[in-house]
This record gives structure tokens, C-alpha cells and sequence, in this order.
């Protein structure tokens, strides 16, 4: 693969977790760093060796020696960067969801038809072994039709203080409703969501879903932020169940767990797991992916960003029929 110059748009704790899988990626270079907070930005790039810290984004956005962006920040501020180095002439990777309204995600697909560039959505999902295992048995019609999805996606009471920030639909129940319409191909076409405030936040601490598809399958998203502290980062599975076969992805109970005097610990070998210190997994996978295709001058197929748009549509449907205790219809093309 030829070499792929990247620069990073958020150095917060997931764009450290970005950078660790570019270094695992051959080919793969961070050019430069950007942030918000320009000291952040600095130890960062001092840590991992990045040799140029911008002090803006038009700054990152316009360097020769950038092939493509990498977009890590916010999720309610992804179109301005997005936008920015599409026109710029560089390629894109943005974390999900692609925006938190359908007008910003119409926007940056759009940009990216106008520029002629690749806008690939972080969707990780679609990248781990067992979910994309599935996809292969959907395909080979081993599934059959199918008629049930019910999908888990639990979290740490703990990071509600980080990640409250977005709907927790928004922020989990994306993935999995991604992977519905990947694994079905139809459109839903129609949503009912419920939601609580145990813990008296902005956002919803709980939040459940049902989705009709076109053709009649049904999907059930889950999604609660209160695990206790018990060792337990991700509590997430799925189920489909068709006409000819069920299939289960589970991460819990792990297949690789630790006792200790200190308790359960189940730590992440799926989505972005350490091995000798080298970052592995789905998010490894999905960035090297993105580095083939900018390499290549292909666009990413695997997640077309208008797959990326129709989820985020989903999930606002979803949030607004929690929020009128009432079905909400999606209108079809």
C-alpha cells in the first residue's frame, strides 16, 4: 500500500485510540494534529511523534503533505471539518454518527459527490469479525428471511459524565441499527421508542426501540448506562433469527476474562483491543480499510456514507417517538 498521510481533527481520547491504530496500519502516517484545545493537541503530538500541531483547521485542512482527514471530534461537530477538507481536496474518515440532524449529514454527503473524494463513516461494526461473520451467512442466504433482530448495547454508569453529552441513541444504538439496515437491506418504516431518566440527566440513561422494516422483519435496540462498576465495559449482543437459522453474537459473558483480587474484569479483545502494546481489532480493521481505499483512489464500499445517513435518520425517528410516546413513520423514496 502506498503511503497514506493523515492528518487528525480531535485529540481526545478516542482520536489517541485512532492514532494508535494508524501506527499498527503499514502505510499509514499522522502528519499533523488539531484541536480545539491547542495544548492538548501539543502533548499528543509530542507523545506519538506527530511533527506538526496546527493551530486551526484551515490550517490542517489546507497542507500539501495531507492526503486525508481523520475527523474525531464532537459528535454535534462534524460538518464544519467534514466540509472543510472535502473542499479542501483531501479524503475523509469521521467518527459516528455522521452528524445529529439529517440536514448536516445531506450536507457532508453531498460535499463529498461535489468534491470527488471519499467520506467513510466510522461504523465499526461492520468491521468486527463475529457481526461481519453474520453479514457473510445473510448473504449466502443460511439466515433465510429475515423475520427478528434484538440487539444489546450496554454501558458503565461511570462514563454517563463523558458521553451524556449526546442521546444515547445517538451514541449506541447506531451501531446496531446500522447493522439492521446492513443486514436486511430495507428501509424501516417505522419506529417506536421508549426511554427513562434514572439517574435525572439531560439525556436518557435508558432507552429501547422497536423498528419495523419494509417486508416485515422486526428489530429491538437496547441501550442503558447503568452498569455497576464490576469489570464490565461493554454489554453487548445480538440475535438474529430467520427462517432457516438463529444466530447470537454475544461479548458477554467474555470469551477471555480475568479474575482478580479485585474482581470480574472482561476486557475488550472485539473493538479496539491491545496485543504487546499494538492496537488490534474492529477499529484497527475499519481505519486500515480507509487507508487501502484513499491508497487506491477507490471508494469505500463497504460503508457508503448514505448507509451512515439513513441510521442517523433512524435514530432521530427513534428519539422522537420516545419523546411523543407515540409511533413515528419514516417516509420512504
Amino acid at each position: 500500500m502506498h503511503r497514506v498521510r493523515i492528518g487528525l481533527a480531535g485529540c481526545g481520547a478516542f482520536g489517541e485510540s485512532h492514532l494508535q491504530s494508524f501506527r499498527a496500519i503499514p502505510g499509514a502516517e499522522i502528519v499533523a494534529a488539531y484541536d480545539i484545545d491547542h495544548a492538548r493537541a501539543g502533548r499528543v503530538a509530542a507523545e506519538y511523534g506527530i511533527p506538526r500541531v496546527c493551530g486551526s483547521l484551515e490550517e490542517i485542512c489546507s497542507l500539501d503533505g495531507v492526503d486525508a482527514l481523520d475527523v474525531v471530534t464532537p459528535e454535534a461537530e462534524h460538518r464544519r471539518p467534514v466540509i472543510q477538507a472535502l473542499e479542501a481536496g483531501k479524503h475523509v474518515f469521521v467518527e459516528k454518527p455522521l452528524a445529529t440532524n439529517v440536514a448536516e449529514c445531506e450536507a457532508m454527503v453531498e460535499a463529498a459527490r461535489r468534491c470527488g473524494r471519499i467520506l467513510m463513516v466510522g461504523q465499526i461494526l461492520r468491521f468486527e469479525t463475529k457481526y461481519a461473520m453474520l453479514q457473510d451467512e445473510v448473504r449466502a442466504g443460511n439466515i433465510g428471511e429475515i423475520v427478528s433482530m434484538h440487539a444489546r448495547r450496554n454501558r458503565p454508569k461511570s462514563l454517563l459524565p463523558v458521553y451524556n453529552r449526546t442521546h444515547p441513541a445517538l451514541e449506541n444504538c447506531i451501531h446496531d441499527i446500522d447493522l439492521m439496515l446492513w443486514y436486511t437491506g430495507k428501509r424501516v418504516r417505522r419506529v417506536r421508542g421508549y426511554h427513562r431518566h434514572a439517574t435525572g440527566r439531560k439525556n436518557p440513561d435508558t432507552v429501547w426501540g422497536v423498528l419495523e422494516f419494509d417486508g416485515g422483519a422486526l428489530g429491538v435496540v437496547e441501550t442503558i448506562w447503568l452498569l455497576p462498576e464490576a469489570g464490565i465495559m461493554l454489554d453487548d449482543s445480538f440475535q438474529m433469527i430467520g427462517t432457516r437459522a438463529v444466530a447470537n453474537v454475544s461479548l458477554l459473558p467474555g470469551s477471555y476474562n480475568l479474575l482478580r483480587e479485585s474482581g470480574y474484569h472482561v476486557p475488550d479483545v472485539s473493538y479496539d483491543p491491545r496485543v504487546a502494546g499494538t492496537a488490534r481489532g474492529a477499529l484497527r480493521e475499519e481505519l486500515a480499510y480507509f487507508c487501502e481505499c484513499v491508497a487506491n483512489g477507490r471508494p469505500c464500499a463497504a460503508i457508503p456514507p448514505e448507509d451512515a445517513m439513513r441510521a442517523v435518520e433512524v435514530v432521530l425517528a427513534l428519539i422522537e417517538s420516545a419523546e411523543k410516546g407515540a409511533d413515528v413513520e419514516i417516509p420512504g423514496a
